[in-house]
């Protein structure tokens, strides 16, 4: 089964979806190959306008983010956009795409560091200096990444990306395509997705609904290595303040930020 995810490295509702996400992933991960399309939210501000969003400056973007704190209870520190605001999504577009042709096995893992760092952290992931120490904390070589970040073979890559949504006429994000070779047609979900209606897509295609894996807070702390307190209360279907307890007697530590909590598995632990 294959899932093409239209995605940009700072769309809020992409990160707003990572709870019923990894919640997926974890149960049915090993069944699906997932590629990732990137479609360039932001070329730049110079006659950018978003009317849906009322986007049209960096600080516009501050409040909408608030606004999808509020509904999804994912957390974001938005004020990286008056403090510090990116001038384009295209750096972390070209730092992810880079990393793809280095080490594809560490796409997934360098997209959710570097939306940590932005979403959590208040980052400037725009920095080619800042993506070139994420993708080093990964294990990607720094010289080898800075060589294909600044390649026509990335941008030509990212140019085939946006191509392809076109065709495909997708024009927001997330938008997903679940597709599988028994499948009658693909299912394809346009926006921020509940956990339900992604396992509702994966039975659609398959047939059936594969079954769940056994979780505890341990075994999904040591899986997912970091992660919010609301991602953590998805997966293990319990309420904010009882997981927290649960990640604590699991040996997580717990750090405060962004309005809320990121926990991860002890540093000499952690992958």
């Amino acid at each position: 089964m294959t899932i093409l995810f239209a995605t940009d490295p700072i769309c809020s509702h992409c990160w707003a979806m990572e709870p019923a996400w990894r919640r997926f992933l974890y149960h049915f991960g090993e069944l699906i190959e997932v590629r990732h399309v990137y479609g360039g939210l932001l070329p730049s501000w110079n006659g950018f306008r978003d009317l849906g969003a009322g986007i049209a400056s960096p600080a516009d973007v501050a409040p909408h983010w608030d606004e999808v704190v509020a509904r999804y209870r994912q957390p974001i520190d938005s004020s990286v956009w008056l403090r510090d605001p990116l001038h384009s999504s295209y750096p972390p577009t070209l730092a992810a795409l880079a990393v793809r042709s280095l080490a594809p096995a560490l796409e997934d893992r360098y997209l959710r560091r570097i939306r940590e760092a932005l979403f959590l952290e208040g980052r400037n992931i725009a920095r080619p200096s800042e993506l070139r120490g994420y993708a080093v904390e990964i294990g990607v070589d720094g010289d080898a990444f800075h060589e294909a970040f600044e390649s026509l073979e990335i941008q030509r890559s990212f140019s085939e990306d946006r191509a392809q949504l076109r065709t495909l006429g997708i024009a927001g994000f997330p938008t997903l395509m679940v597709d599988a070779p028994q499948a009658e047609r693909a299912w394809v979900l346009r926006g921020t997705q509940p956990y339900h209606r992604l396992e509702r897509a994966l039975q659609a295609v398959l047939g059936e609904l594969p079954p769940q894996r056994p979780m505890t807070p341990a075994t999904v702390l040591a899986e997912y290595g970091s992660g919010t307190t609301r991602e953590f209360a998805e997966v293990l279907e319990q309420p904010e303040a009882e997981v927290e307890l649960l990640l604590a007697a699991a040996g997580g530590v717990r750090e405060p930020i962004a309005g809320s909590a990121r926990w991860h598995v002890p540093r000499e632990r952690a992958w």
